[in-house]
C-alpha cells in the first residue's frame, strides 16, 4: 500500500531514505515489505513500517495480495509436478489401482469433498455441504470405462453415496459401491463402504470386500486413514490386494486456493502357493504420492499429482507417475457444474491416457464462475425480539455473498424495524448489498418512519399503490405516566439520587427532562432520510411530519420513486436489471450451499444475547404483554458456556434491554470480566442498552453502539407503587404487605433505601471511570441517570465505536484470528418459556383485558421487581422518532 503524503514528507528529511523510498515504494503494495539499509539509522524499520500503514488495505487490494501470495508460494511445486506428470515414461501397472473401480485421478486423499470420494475414502462423503451426481471416463492402455456416482448428505450428520464402474479392459469388471458416512461434526467423519465387484471372463467368481475410514479436520489440516478392501469374514476366499491408506492434506493459506497432500499406499499382497508352477512370497508395496491442488478464485481448479508405485520393502522404486487435470465450475441454479479434463503420465508405449468427469451438484465452490445472474425476492417478518432482528441481518448478509445476484427485493411490511438502531443496523446490510455491485429496491406496502428510513438507503423505493405510510408524532410514543398513574388511582413512589431517571421521570412529571434524546433521534432519521432521497434536511423533516400519507402524496413528496403492484413487481425488477428474459423472482435460498473456505469452519463466535428486563435468576418471557426477562443465572451460565467452549473463538454480548436488577447486572458483569480475560469479547448495544446495561458491559474490550442505540442512564434507584385499585380492577387480589408494593416507602424505609442508593451509585461510577478512563467528576457529569444516544455517548467517551452487529463481528474475527465466514452460535439457547410469575405475587396464569395491557406494560417494572430490589434501569418503552 502506498504510503500517505505526510509520511513521503517525513521520510524525506533525510537524503539517503528519501532515495531509498523512492526507489522502492511503488504501487504493487510491497511497502510494508521493505528493508531499510543499515545505513539509514536516523529512522529506524518499526517507525517506517508504522507510517507507510497508516491507510487501510482495501477488500479489492487484501484480495489481490492474497492472489500474489499464493502464486509465489505455489508456482515452484506446480512447476516442479507438471515436469515430473508431463516427463514420466516409466512402466506403471497400476496394481494399486487393481480395485475393480476407476481410479480417483489427482484427488488427494483427505482432501477430497466429492463423489470421486467414493474410490478411496467414503469418510469424506460426510463434509459434501449438497448432493452431487457424476460422470467419469478414462481412456488408456492403462485402464479404460465409465463410472456413475451420486452422493448426498441425509440429515443428522448422515451421508450416503452409490456408485457403479464398467471398466472396459482388464478382464470386464463391474463394480458396485454403496458407501456410508457419520459426521457428528465437521471436524471429524467416519465412512464405511460395501464394493461388489463381478470378474467376466470366468477368471473368479463375484468378490465382497469392506473399506473403512476415518477422516479428522482443522482449518488448515486434514488427515485420513483407511483400511481399504478388506475381505468380508464371510468370505473363504483369500484376502487379495488389501491396502492402508494414509495421508494428509494441509491448506497453506487457510483457504482452498492452495491444497497440498502428501499420502502413501501399503498394498498387501498375500503369497500364492496354489499354483505349484508359479510360488510367491507375500508382498508389502509403499506407493507414497504428492497432491497439489491450485483454486482460480473458485472458478477453475488445477491439481497434479505425482506416485512413487511398487517400492517394496527390499527394493528401489520401480516406477514414477504423475497426473495433471483443470476442472472448471460453471454455476446452475441450486447449485454448480463441474467439467474436468485430465491427463496421466506414466505409460512406456507412449499412449498418454486421459479422463473426463462431469458432475452437476447441489453446491459449488466459493464463489463459481458465474454464467447466469438472477434477481431475489427477500420478505423480512417483524422481527420480534434480538435474535429474530440477527437472523434477519445474517439473510442480507448472506446474499451479499452471492456473486449470481444482480438485483434484491427487499420487501417491508408494517413495523418491520422497532428501533432506530435497527433501522440503522438494516440501512447498512443494504449498504453492505450495494457496496457489492447489487441493486436493492425497497417495496413498501404500509410503513412508518424508520421503514421510509431503512428503504432510504436502496437504490429504488417503492410503495402499493393503495398503501400508506403513517408517520406518529414523537410524543405519541414519548409519553408520561402521571396523568395514567392518576386516572387509575395508583401512586408512583422513588428512592434515586437524581432527576434524570426515565422510570421516575416518566411516573411523576408531564413534561420530559429528555427531550433532547428524542430530538436526536429524529434528527438522525430525518438527516439519513435527507441523504437517502437526495432531499434537504428541512423537506425531509416536513415530508415525515406526524401524519398519514396516501401513496401518491408519498411519491409527490419524493419519499419513494414509483407505485407498483405486487404482481408487477418482477417486471419492474427484470427492466431495471435490463433483462430480457421472463420476470422472475426467485427466492433467497434457491441457489444452494457453498463450500466453507477452509476444510471447515473453524472456530466459531458466540452471540450472547441480554434481551428484556433484567432480573434474577433465570431467564423467562411475558408473551401475552411482550415482555422478555433476561435471568442473570441464565446469562451468566451462557458466559460461561462461551468461555469454556474451545470451539468459541470470541464472544460478542448483545445488550438490548433498557436494564433493571442492580443485583443481577453485578453478576453479569463479573462474568463478562471473566470472560473478556479468557477471549476476545466486545459488546454490540442494540435499541438500548442503558443502566444496568451499560453496566454490565463495562469490562468488555470494545464497545459498539448505534448513532441510535440509546445507552448510558448510569443511576440507581428504588420504585413502588399502590397499584392495588389496578389489581382490582383486572381481577388481582393480593394482601396489601409492604413488601408486595401495595403501599408506599415509610420515611424510615426512605432513609436506608437513600443510604444504600449513593452507595450503589459510587459503586457505578468507579466501574464507569477505570473501565471508560475518566476521572470521577467526568463520570458523575455524564450520569444522574441521563440517557444519551450512541453517537452522543461516542463524543463522551463512553462507548468505542458506532456500528453494528456486523462491525462488531469483523472486529472480533480479526482480532482472535477467526475465519471470515466464521458461524455465529446463539447463546443461551433459545426456549420457549411459560408467563413468568412476577415478584408482586400476581398469578402466572393471569388474563390482562386488551384495553388495559399497554398499562401493565408500562407498569412492567413495579410488577417483576420487589420494592427493596435496587435498580438500573432506562424507561421500557421503544423510542420511535
Amino acid at each position: 500500500m502506498k504510503p500517505s503524503a505526510h509520511c513521503l514528507a517525513a521520510l524525506g528529511t533525510h537524503l539517503r531514505v528519501h532515495r531509498y523510498a523512492s526507489k522502492h515504494l511503488t504501487a504493487t503494495h510491497r511497502a510494508s515489505r521493505v528493508t531499510m539499509p543499515r545505513a539509514s539509522s536516523h529512522i529506524s524499520l518499526k517507525i517506517f513500517r508504522s507510517c507507510v500503514t497508516q491507510r487501510r488495505t482495501s477488500v479489492r487490494a487484501s484480495a489481490t495480495a492474497l492472489r500474489a501470495r499464493a502464486l509465489r508460494l505455489a508456482a515452484p511445486v506446480a512447476a516442479l509436478l507438471a515436469v515430473l506428470t508431463l516427463s514420466g515414461t516409466a512402466r506403471a501397472d497400476l496394481a494399486e489401482y487393481f480395485t475393480g473401480r476407476l481410479p480417483a485421478w489427482g484427488r488427494s486423499l483427505a482432501g477430497t469433498d466429492d463423489t470421486t470420494a467414493l474410490a478411496y475414502n467414503p469418510a469424506n462423503i460426510g463434509f459434501m455441504p449438497g448432493p452431487e451426481f457424476r460422470w467419469t471416463h478414462g481412456s488408456g492402455d492403462w485402464l479404460e470405462g465409465n463410472a456413475l456416482s451420486f452422493a448426498t448428505p441425509l440429515g443428522y450428520g448422515l451421508a450416503s453415496g452409490l456408485r457403479m464402474d464398467f471398466l472396459d479392459r482388464l478382464s470386464s469388471i463391474r463394480m458396485l459401491t454403496w458407501g456410508l458416512a457419520v459426521t457428528p461434526s465437521d471436524a471429524f467423519s467416519f465412512g464405511v463402504s460395501l464394493q461388489n465387484i463381478h470378474w467376466e471372463h470366468g477368471l473368479t467368481e463375484d468378490i465382497n470386500y469392506l473399506s473403512v475410514a476415518l477422516t479428522a479436520r482443522s482449518r488448515s489440516f486434514s488427515f485420513s486413514l483407511v483400511g481399504q478392501n478388506l475381505a468380508l469374514p464371510t468370505d473363504d476366499r483369500r484376502w487379495e490386494g488389501a491396502a492402508v491408506n494414509a495421508g494428509f492434506t494441509i491448506l497453506p493459506l487457510g483457504t482452498r486456493l492452495i491444497d497440498l497432500g502428501l499420502e502413501s499406499f501399503f498394498i498387501y499382497e498375500p503369497g500364492r502357493d496354489d499354483d505349484p508352477g508359479y510360488p510367491s512370497d507375500p508382498e508389502v508395496t509403499i506407493s507414497p504420492r504428492l497432491t497439489l491442488g491450485f483454486g482460480l478464485g473458485g472458478v477453475a481448479r488445477i491439481f497434479t499429482s505425482v506416485s512413487v508405485f511398487g517400492l517394496e520393502l527390499k527394493e528401489s522404486p520401480q516406477e514414477v507417475y504423475g497426473v495433471l487435470g483443470f476442472s472448471f465450475y460453471p454455476s446452475i441454479l441450486q447449485g454448480s457444474a463441474e467439467l474436468t479434463l485430465g491427463t496421466i503420465a506414466g505409460d512406456d508405449a507412449g499412449n498418454r491416457p486421459f479422463f473426463t468427469e462431469v458432475a452437476v451438484r447441489g453446491f459449488r465452490e466459493r464463489p463459481g464462475a458465474e454464467v447466469t445472474t438472477s434477481s431475489v425476492r427477500l420478505r423480512l417478518n417483524r422481527a420480534s425480539d434480538a435474535r429474530g432482528h440477527l437472523r434477519s441481518l445474517q439473510r442480507l448478509w448472506r446474499l451479499a455473498d452471492e456473486p449470481r445476484i444482480d438485483t434484491v427485493l427487499l420487501e417491508l411490511p408494517a413495523s418491520a424495524v422497532s428501533s432506530v438502531a435497527h433501522a440503522q443496523e438494516l440501512r447498512d446490510a443494504l449498504v453492505h448489498l450495494r457496496s457489492r455491485g447489487m441493486r436493492v429496491v425497497c417495496h413498501l406496502e404500509r410503513g412508518d418512519r424508520l421503514a421510509v428510513y431503512a428503504c432510504a438507503a436502496a437504490d429504488k423505493a417503492l410503495v402499493a399503490p393503495a398503501g400508506r405510510l403513517h408517520f406518529s408524532s414523537p410524543s405519541d410514543r414519548h409519553g408520561h405516566l402521571s396523568d395514567l398513574l392518576e386516572r387509575r388511582n395508583i401512586r408512583a413512589d422513588f428512592a434515586r439520587i437524581a432527576f434524570h431517571k426515565s422510570p421516575a421521570e416518566r411516573a411523576t412529571w408531564n413534561q420530559t427532562t429528555r427531550r433532547d434524546l428524542v430530538e436526536q433521534l429524529e434528527r438522525q432519521v430525518v438527516l439519513g432520510v435527507a441523504a437517502g432521497r437526495r432531499l434537504e434536511p428541512e423537506a425531509a423533516r416536513q415530508a415525515i411530519a406526524p401524519g398519514e400519507r396516501t401513496a401518491t402524496e408519498a411519491r409527490t413528496a419524493n419519499l419513494v420513486d414509483l407505485l407498483v403492484e405486487e404482481n408487477q413487481l418482477a417486471s419492474y425488477v427484470y427492466d431495471l436489471a435490463g433483462k430480457k428474459t421472463k420476470p422472475r423472482l426467485l427466492d433467497e435460498g434457491a441457489f444452494g450451499k457453498t463450500k466453507a473456505r477452509g476444510f471447515h469452519t473453524g472456530r466459531s463466535i458466540a452471540v450472547v444475547y441480554i434481551d428484556g428486563e433484567l432480573v434474577e435468576g433465570d431467564s423467562a418471557s411475558v408473551p401475552m404483554l411482550g415482555t422478555r426477562l433476561a435471568g442473570a443465572r441464565t446469562v451468566t451460565r451462557a458466559l460461561e458456556q462461551a468461555r469454556e467452549d474451545s470451539s468459541v473463538g470470541a464472544v460478542i454480548v448483545r445488550v438490548e434491554t433498557p436494564g433493571g436488577s442492580a443485583k443481577a447486572a453485578e453478576a453479569i458483569r463479573r462474568a463478562v470480566r471473566r470472560t473478556a480475560k479468557a477471549k476476545p469479547l466486545v459488546v454490540s448495544m442494540g435499541g438500548y442498552a442503558g443502566g444496568a446495561g451499560y453496566y454490565l458491559s463495562t469490562p468488555a474490550e470494545r464497545l459498539f453502539a448505534n448513532p441510535g442505540s440509546i445507552t448510558g442512564g448510569i443511576n440507581v434507584l428504588y420504585a413502588k407503587a399502590d397499584v392495588a385499585s389496578l389489581a382490582g380492577t383486572l381481577g388481582i387480589t393480593g394482601p396489601p404487605r409492604a413488601s408486595t408494593g401495595f403501599n408506599p416507602y415509610t420515611a424510615r424505609e426512605r432513609q436506608e433505601l437513600n443510604r444504600e442508593v449513593v452507595k450503589r451509585y459510587d459503586d457505578f461510577l468507579e466501574r464507569v471511570s477505570v473501565a471508560r478512563k475518566l476521572t470521577k467528576r467526568q463520570s458523575h457529569e455524564l450520569a444522574q441517570g441521563r440517557a444519551w444516544t450512541g453517537e452522543q455517548a461516542l463524543g463522551h467517551g463512553l462507548v468505542d465505536e458506532l456500528g453494528g452487529l456486523r462491525q462488531a463481528i469483523a472486529y472480533v474475527t480479526k482480532r482472535a484470528g477467526l475465519a471470515a465466514d466464521a458461524p455465529l452460535l446463539e447463546l443461551p439457547s433459545k426456549a420457549t418459556l411459560p408467563l413468568a410469575t412476577p415478584r408482586s405475587g400476581v398469578p402466572a396464569n393471569t388474563w390482562v383485558p386488551p384495553e388495559h395491557r399497554a398499562t401493565v406494560r408500562a407498569l412492567t417494572p413495579f410488577f417483576i421487581y420487589s420494592a427493596d430490589e435496587p435498580l438500573m434501569r432506562l424507561e421500557q418503552p421503544p423510542i420511535r422518532p
